[in-house]
């Protein structure tokens, strides 16, 4: 919570019921009723979902009698998704023996009351932030961090080790206000299509950074679910930056002009959803790759274009990327991170390939997970050689044992957020 913030209780609940309500007293005054939220970082499965934006606070609390929840207390709806509650408080601490918030949930739309198994009602002695899940009641401890991760090989691969980091995420890291980002070179279809595939594993995340940075794109929840275009939106912000020095039709120019070079057997242009206004990507055989770039990059500076030209991949053939010069991984990175309003010391990029190494560089922490491929384990290794220790002692780039998303639990876990 924030430390300038007037003192209050945040209650998330884990709950199948369509409506439910806080029934509680403060310091031992009358009892009031704070209807939750769905919770912003932590959505239901898909579909449906919808969660509040970041920042939204709950509404004032109207008083009203003590309830008298009917005989035998009822059981909780289904688990399947968080609501929140945001309850200001009158003073942090509340008379000696009496409990800061006392305070039951109730199902508004069926009478069921969700209270303690061993009977009374739940306590709370102090502000923070707690979470009721299954009648046990805990506060919620630990740093909020900002997790962004490449997909494919990554967070995804292993549906087990994908599902392990949801459970973490949902139950912990969003609880703490963490943000989850991914960082992938996929485009937008691509990435609705694989949340559908993997929607029983894969944790929604709260913004997104597609195509080789040149696309960010946050969590709609008005617009639709997440696994729907109209579920997103694009930062317009980052898009009119890219656009400082940039001119798309320079490059594919300049792409054309190595692809007459090279010929149609050793370079091509990737299908149309692979391009957007701010990337050109072409295929290029590994013989032909350093003389298309030197091809691309000659052309871009004769016309005043400002450009990276970034190759990865293996197996016979690269991909060639042609991006604005404020385009890449870490660039957005860093706009995102600004955005949700996250230190470097608080985020960390996690990633398993050559194409990651522009945002595990940064002065943000990283891990580099325990199968990442091997010209992504020799830079890690000088890396982290050449790098002198954080005034903790630890490295701040590690490199898991454990593979996937355990690589990253590994990593949170080594760094101090969980």
């Amino acid at each position: 919570m924030d430390a300038t913030a007037p003192p209050s209780v945040r209650v998330f609940y884990r709950t199948g019921w369509d409506k439910a309500v806080v029934h509680g007293s403060l310091a031992g005054a009358k009892w009031a009723r704070n209807p939750p939220s769905p919770s912003r970082n932590l959505p239901p499965p898909l579909p449906p979902e919808s969660r509040t934006r970041r920042g939204t606070h709950a509404h004032p609390l109207p008083v009203r009698s003590p309830p008298a929840p009917p005989d035998p207390v009822q059981a909780p709806g289904t688990p399947d998704r968080w609501l929140v509650a945001d309850i200001p408080l009158p003073s942090p601490a509340a008379p000696p023996g009496v409990p800061l918030l006392e305070f039951v949930v109730a199902d508004a739309g069926k009478g069921q009351w969700d209270k303690p198994a061993a009977g009374g009602n739940y306590r709370v002695d102090g502000p923070g932030t707690y979470s009721l899940r299954g009648g046990a009641l805990r506060k919620v401890g630990g740093r909020p961090v900002m997790v962004v991760s490449d997909l494919d090989g990554t967070m995804v691969g292993d549906d087990a080790a994908t599902a392990a980091f949801r459970s973490y995420w949902e139950d912990g890291g969003a609880l703490r206000g963490g943000v989850l980002v991914y960082n992938t070179g996929r485009s937008l279809e691509s990435f609705l299509e694989l949340l559908k595939a993997k929607a029983p594993h894969m944790a929604v995340p709260d913004a997104l950074i597609l195509a080789v940075g040149t696309l960010v794109y946050l969590r709609n929840p008005s617009g639709g679910p997440p696994d729907s275009p109209a579920g997103w939106r694009q930062d317009r912000d980052w898009s009119a930056t890219l656009d400082e020095r940039w001119n798309l039709k320079v490059a594919r120019d300049a792409c054309y002009k190595a692809l007459a070079q090279a010929g149609k057997d050793s370079m091509h242009f990737r299908p149309p959803e692979e391009q957007n206004d701010h990337k050109v990507t072409c295929g290029v055989a590994d013989a032909s790759a350093s003389a298309a770039v030197a091809t691309v990059n000659a052309e871009l500076a004769a016309a005043g274009c400002a450009a990276n030209v970034i190759t990865s991949g293996h197996g016979g053939w690269k991909y060639m990327d042609v991006v604005p010069l404020r385009a890449g991984k870490l660039e957005a990175l860093n706009h995102v991170r600004r955005h949700f309003g996250f230190s470097v010391a608080s985020t960390v990029a996690c990633g398993d390939s050559g194409n990651d190494i522009l945002m595990l560089s940064g002065e943000n922490l990283a891990i580099v997970v325990g199968n990442a491929q091997p010209d992504l384990r020799t830079w890690a290794q000088q890396r982290q050689a050449s790098e002198p220790p954080l005034p903790s002692g630890k490295h701040r780039l590690l490199m898991a044992t454990k593979k996937e998303a355990l690589g990253i639990l590994e990593g949170l876990e080594h760094f101090g957020f969980k």
